[in-house]
């Protein structure tokens, strides 16, 4: 079962519905999560018939900012259980024999003078539920040193509030594969900032039930951001 994570930057524009709807099939993905969609979430629901996943829960953008969008398998069992600007929340169970999983699709907080209430949310959603807990999606920040690069350093204090909330709530980095950077502003010499602030982080029940699970970083031309595709192998699926 795969899972991909995009910041599109939008979704309003053919290019790319197209490049989304060509990542969807040549993944194979059953759960799709978009952040930044910069539309109402009725209009992101069309999108569903070339996905070919008719599950659907968003949450509307303010304008031309935010809007979340979660599409899966009709096959699945996934249960939205609580969405809003931030995230979108879900019981995921991928057959009815296969145990129940929690996954939260989260968009960080921009504004680096806000993001002590994303870790305060995330803290608030650990004690909601037991289940292997599951996490991805843009962060908004980065762990460590080496996952910016730009003229100007990132602050060390920023990223340790990061690594102390994901001790706090018992999560651990998947790793990856691919381009080191999930973000690039795309700006020349001096201006260009590129940073990995797209990832996956799960608890050990979660890597317990899915202990081959790999991120891989995606190629697209049409947002700042790569998809991020979570690749899942329960271990009743491996052969």
């Amino acid at each position: 079962m795969n899972c991909l994570s995009w910041n599109s930057r939008g979704v309003g524009n053919k290019p790319t519905v197209r490049d989304l709807v060509a990542l969807v099939r040549a993944t194979e993905s059953k759960i799709v999560f978009l952040c930044e969609t910069r539309q109402s979430a009725e209009k992101v629901r069309r999108l569903r018939a070339r996905l070919g996943l008719r599950g659907f829960a968003g949450v509307d953008s303010v304008g031309l900012t935010g809007g979340l969008a979660l599409f899966w398998c009709d096959q699945m069992y996934v249960d939205v259980k609580d969405s809003n600007e931030r995230y979108i929340d879900a019981y995921v169970r991928v057959s009815p024999s296969a145990p129940m999983w929690r996954l939260t699709c989260v968009y960080g907080e921009p504004r680096t003078e806000n993001r002590h209430r994303m870790w305060a949310t995330m803290q608030n959603l650990k004690v909601q539920s037991d289940l292997p807990w599951c996490v991805i999606g843009d962060f908004n920040e980065a762990l460590w040193s080496f996952e910016h690069m730009s003229a100007t350093p990132r602050s060390e204090p920023q990223m340790q509030a990061f690594r102390d909330v994901l001790e706090t709530c018992n999560l651990v980095e998947l790793g990856f594969q691919g381009l080191p950077f999930t973000y690039d502003n795309k700006r020349r010499r001096n201006r260009n900032v590129k940073v990995r602030l797209d990832r996956a982080v799960a608890d050990n029940n979660w890597r317990n039930l899915f202990s081959a699970a790999k991120v891989v970083h995606q190629v697209s031309p049409c947002s700042d951001h790569l998809p991020i595709l979570l690749k899942c192998v329960a271990d009743e699926e491996k052969v």
